[in-house]
């Protein structure tokens, strides 16, 4: 636990903490808010449970499209989740692989339904370590992610 609360308060050190000079680097870099629900299936119980989360995240865009996103924030029922992830923006859809600290997991998102004030995404998620100890096998999850605002380099 003092691993993934060091690790959140690392990387929004990092994100708050660019300059003008990153912004070379990357297209944009847009903020958001994004709430998710979804079920896990865990080794313990024979039907899906619950779950839900609202992360708050940054998403870097470079000029061929490639991206960097990370997003952190609370979560039912393991109260702290975060995400890192790399993918590729294909028009209006942006396409994502990366881990999850915790509960651990690798995951692939996709973006869908694009709305004016942001877009619905969905993704799934599955742990590869086989340990007693994992909190679930694999997640499935379905969200909408809103638009907080973005740079753009000039």
């Amino acid at each position: 636990m003092k691993k993934l609360i060091l690790f959140l308060c690392i990387s929004i050190y990092f994100s708050e903490s660019s300059s003008a000079q990153e912004l070379t680097k990357w297209e944009s870099k847009d903020s958001f808010m994004e709430w998710n629900f979804g079920v896990a299936f865990l080794d313990e119980v024979n039907y899906p449970f619950p779950g839900t989360s609202v992360l708050w995240g940054k998403t870097y865009r470079n000029e061929n499209n490639l991206i960097f996103e990370y997003e952190v924030g609370f979560a039912f029922p393991t109260l702290v989740t975060g995400k890192l992830g790399i993918g590729k923006k294909f028009n209006n859809t942006k396409v994502v692989v990366g881990i999850r600290p915790f509960p651990f997991n690798v995951y692939g998102q996709s973006s869908f339904a694009n709305r004016e004030n942001g877009y619905w995404i969905t993704s799934i998620e599955f742990n590869p370590i086989n340990s007693r100890n994992r909190i679930s096998n694999s997640i499935l999850n379905f969200g909408y992610r809103w638009d907080l605002g973005s740079k753009k380099k000039n």
